[in-house]
């Protein structure tokens, strides 16, 4: 952190925006709406962060688009399902009031005022809608983008927008209800007419709308321009240190900065310090914690910092990155005739449960016992059954299994395959088998609890066996520095920090560790995006 003035300002501007991604690019909109001069500064080569490779849906209560698949909403409805996901520990209950308060205004406004265009997900619901919780809903609440042709609207950007690359799970041109569709040869050509004419989805759809809005609008983006420090003189953040072409540059905010730059799962010692236990991220590799980092050093109070939004992940050796595996989203987990064990080869949560729940589950501590016995990587373990029916990474049913699979002809080998525990893994199995006749999981409830609906079960009673190595993942963290109301970030020594908002995985989530429905990272970026640059925006003009 600086806290003196540099001796020139290589640009004076309104308001800074940290990151591109879906909050990022939603704040520069309001910012500019506003009638603000904005300029956003990306670390990375390529624009949209996480979101871009992300499923791009929106969980927004209260969406307009829910009366088109006939589902009402209230501010009631939504205020009870999320205090009873967050049970009071969210950072502040205005915020999260807030957050129901402006998701319907948001999309509303976007689709009203930028090219983004977005429809209900058909057959969605609150992810906890197994659950006996109030006010869930049937579905409507989460959105997603309409495909668009980033060919045809922004052909000189096209090459610098990220895509979806490689996650395997999520097709990087279909819609999300198409990823679990039959591939039919309407489906198909459909398929490749957007390939053709470069016409994306999920993610990449969401920031090409967003971005395009931006061009419009003449606000400037630099890529490769990350921000190392922030300029804080006399309390007030008065603009950044960024740098391009590996030299400084002094960017003044006579109004305000906005980070909006990620959150810190790919910073090892972050995680170590704040989560504990290590977590395989599943985001784009650039989130590292620095407007984390930026955050404190200005006195930020921070709320949140031991969670994270969670997807259990999964390897697969075709698939890598400058010469290192990348986690994949999990493949199969709740299958009947699949059950997942911890390193003692134990079964330790519901694997039909929520994806953002279950990576929380290799962090249990045993009081009993005094350790930490899922930390690590557990198995996924299930027969030919499974095999026969789901697409498990690379392993299609029908085809050869590949080579890196351990399989054998009874659990007895397959625990001697894996270095599990013989007798464990085969009480563990046995037990599970004999309730699953019975359609019965009285351990894990998980012919009673799910994601969306009930999960279910059967024993592993078709042979051989499989086993798949599976981790906890981080689609992001999302603790940081506290909001108010209006994205400002709340310091230690004074209420706010004057200049500075936050919103996004650099900010803790309004609804603490809670993942209410699909999309509600996004949700909660874009909507405190859409607050902190409306906000800035109003402020007076600085004297820099």
């Amino acid at each position: 952190m600086l806290t003196t003035r540099p001796e020139r300002w290589d640009r004076v501007v309104d308001a800074i925006i940290v990151g591109s991604g879906g909050a990022a690019l939603t704040a520069a909109t309001m910012a500019h709406d506003g009638g603000a001069e904005v300029l956003v500064l990306e670390k990375a080569s390529l624009i949209g962060g996480t979101t871009a490779v992300s499923g791009g849906v929106v969980w927004l209560p209260g969406n307009h688009h829910m009366a088109e698949v006939g589902i009402s909403d209230s501010r009631e409805d939504a205020l009870a399902y999320l205090r009873r996901l967050t049970c009071g520990h969210e950072h502040d209950p205005a915020v999260l009031e807030t957050f129901v308060d402006t998701a319907p205004e948001v999309l509303s406004y976007l689709e009203a005022n930028t090219p983004l265009r977005m429809q209900p997900v058909a057959n969605f619901p609150d992810y906890f809608f197994a659950y006996d919780v109030p006010g869930k809903k049937s579905g409507g609440r989460s959105c997603e983008p309409l495909p668009y042709a980033v060919g045809d609207e922004i052909p000189e950007w096209r090459d610098r927008l990220v895509t979806r690359g490689t996650l395997m799970s999520l097709g990087s041109n279909t819609m999300l209800a198409e990823d679990f569709a039959e591939p039919t040869e309407e489906l198909k050509a459909e398929l490749a007419r957007r390939e053709a004419q470069d016409i994306r989805t999920k993610g990449a759809a969401l920031i090409a709308m967003l971005f395009k809005g931006l061009l419009e609008r003449g606000v400037e983006l630099l890529l490769e321009t990350p921000v190392r420090e922030l300029i804080v003189v006399d309390g007030s953040v008065i603009g950044v240190r960024a740098e391009a072409n590996g030299q400084s540059i002094f960017v003044a905010a006579r109004k305000g900065v906005v980070l909006a730059c990620g959150g810190y799962e790919w910073n090892k010692e972050m995680v170590r310090a704040f989560i504990g236990y290590e977590v395989q991220p599943l985001s784009p590799p650039n989130n590292v914690g620095d407007g984390l980092v930026m955050a404190m050093e200005a006195g930020a109070q921070l709320a949140n910092m031991t969670s994270y939004f969670g997807q259990p992940a999964m390897f697969d050796p075709e698939i890598s990155r400058d010469g290192e595996l990348v986690p994949q989203f999990e493949w199969g987990r709740g299958a009947p005739g699949s059950l997942i064990v911890n390193r003692t080869g134990a079964r330790f949560a519901n694997e039909a449960m929520p994806y953002n729940d279950f990576p929380k589950a290799f962090g249990a501590y045993d009081a009993t016992q005094n350790e930490f016995p899922n930390e690590g990587p557990g198995w996924m373990i299930f027969d030919q059954g499974v095999r026969d029916s789901t697409r498990i990474l690379s392993m299609i049913p029908g085809r050869p299994t590949p080579d890196w699979v351990p399989v054998a002809n009874s659990i007895r080998d397959l625990a001697a395959l894996i270095g599990l525990d013989a007798d464990t893994l085969e009480a563990t199995v046995a037990t599970f088998d004999e309730n699953a006749s019975q359609g019965l999981d009285p351990l894990f409830h998980r012919t009673e609890l799910g994601l969306m609906a009930p999960g279910a079960v059967r024993p592993l009673n078709q042979g051989p066996f499989y086993a798949v190595v599976i981790w906890p993942g981080a689609l992001g963290t999302n603790g940081g520095p506290r909001l108010d109301t209006n994205g400002q970030v709340r310091g230690y020594r004074t209420p706010v920090i004057d200049g500075l908002y936050a919103a996004g995985n650099t900010a803790a989530s309004a609804y603490a560790w809670a993942y209410p429905g699909g999309g509600a990272t996004i949700a909660n970026g874009m909507v405190f995006g859409f607050r902190a640059g409306r906000h800035l925006a109003a402020q007076p003009a600085r004297d820099i």
